[in-house]
Formats: structure tokens, sequence, C-alpha cells
């Protein structure tokens, strides 16, 4: 299957390899003023849940150009995207929020040879 597969698009070695997988998770927490004493904390559920990709793509190499591209035309669509990994474990629904690109190593026609991507995502809550 690949490193990861979000809706239809796959994160490979092959493809589009994401270098590193940082994941922030937060939970959501209300201070409450009290007379005489510290503020109390109380607990009001699970906050966001965000996950960045940062990665390459070397276009000369199998998955080639139009990579990025078919990550902007998912997030265009503006649908929740189903996220598994490798072993076929499925993480919920998710919505792209972000998708970055850094073009280096061009040839004369002005292609890139290397692509940086950030994708940045959050699990989608209805």
């Amino acid at each position: 299957m690949g490193m990861l597969k979000l809706g239809d698009f796959i994160f490979s070695v092959d493809t589009a390899a994401y270098q590193t997988l940082q994941r922030s998770t937060a939970q959501k927490w209300a201070s409450i003023e009290r007379i005489g004493k510290r503020a109390a904390m109380q607990d009001l559920g699970p906050g966001k849940d965000e996950i960045t990709l940062p990665g390459v793509i070397y276009t000369h190499y199998k998955g080639g150009l139009g990579q990025i591209d078919k990550m902007r035309k998912m997030q265009a669509k503006g649908d929740p995207l189903m996220l598994v990994d490798g072993l076929g474990n499925v993480h919920d629904e998710w919505c792209i929020l972000s998708v970055g690109e850094k073009d280096s190593v061009f040839l004369k026609d002005g292609i890139a040879l290397k692509m940086e991507f950030t994708l940045k995502i959050q699990r989608y809550e209805e």
C-alpha cells in the first residue's frame, strides 16, 4: 500500500515520500476564576488533532510531476478524507488544511527535478 494513504493519495518511497510525520493532539481546558484561590481548571474535551507531513518528490523518478497538484485538487474539493497507515489501520477522516511547495534543481525548460512539499491535515469532526 505505501507509507500512508489519505483518500486516494498514496504516500510512498516510489512517489511522494514524507520525511517526517509531526502530530499535535490538544486538549481544551477552561480557567475558572475563584475568590481567594488559584483559578480552577475544567476539562472541555478534545481539541485539535493535526498532522504535518513534510516530504520530497523527485519528479524524474516513478511518481513524476503532478502529485502536488493532485494534493491541491483534493484540498479544493473540501471533502474529509480517510487516513490509513501502512499497516492498514484506519485513523478516521481528516481535512487538508494547507499544501506548501518548494521547487528546486531545475532543467533548462524550468521543470523542477526536486519538489518539496508540506501537507497539513486536521482530524475531521462533524
